[in-house]
């Protein structure tokens, strides 16, 4: 994949190391998007750069980014971890142009199936994925909250997600 992609306006490209940082500050504009320590941020700029990415508009900010990894446990699994627009810059394509460049990376390197989670309370995100063409994902203890499938307990006691999948295989 090249270094960086223009999409109209703004370019996709793979985050750097020292993109952490930003990435980090622009993650607390994300709500209700978990924020997480930094390190976790630097963690995935330093070893997971060539599966997450930012857009930006070059040279000048950073609109959005997703971090996301092959699974090294079965290489077929890919996870999205993160995905963050800032807000001001939401509803432009650049959250599914970000989703759709990381599918198309884990569609190369030979991932079937891509998986992540979020709040039920997360509409926003629900709807988004849910046009996306991902699927809840059903494993699990499964209860109902606001009328959505979700699992019980999943990260924790109290911590309950909506697991969405999207196989690439079609």
């Amino acid at each position: 994949m090249p270094i960086g992609e223009y999409m109209d306006q703004y370019l996709i490209r793979n985050v750097k190391e020292e993109d952490f940082l930003i990435i980090s500050e622009i993650a607390t504009n994300c709500e209700p998007m978990a924020t997480e320590r930094n390190s976790i941020y630097h963690l995935f700029t330093k070893f997971f750069s060539n599966t997450s990415l930012i857009s930006e508009k070059e040279g000048e900010y950073i609109l959005g980014f997703l971090l996301g990894f092959q699974s090294q446990k079965n290489p077929k699994d890919a996870y999205i971890h993160l995905l963050c627009v800032m807000p001001q810059f939401r509803n432009q394509g650049l959250a599914k142009s970000l989703v759709e460049k990381f599918i198309g990376i884990m569609s190369q390197k030979g991932c079937n199936n891509v998986y992540l989670i979020t709040s039920p309370k997360n509409k926003r995100a629900i709807n988004f994925y849910r046009r996306m063409g991902f699927e809840v994902d059903k494993k699990g203890k499964e209860i109902i909250i606001d009328g959505i499938s979700t699992i019980e307990d999943y990260n924790g006691p109290g911590e309950h997600k909506v697991i969405f999948s999207k196989s690439l295989s079609n």
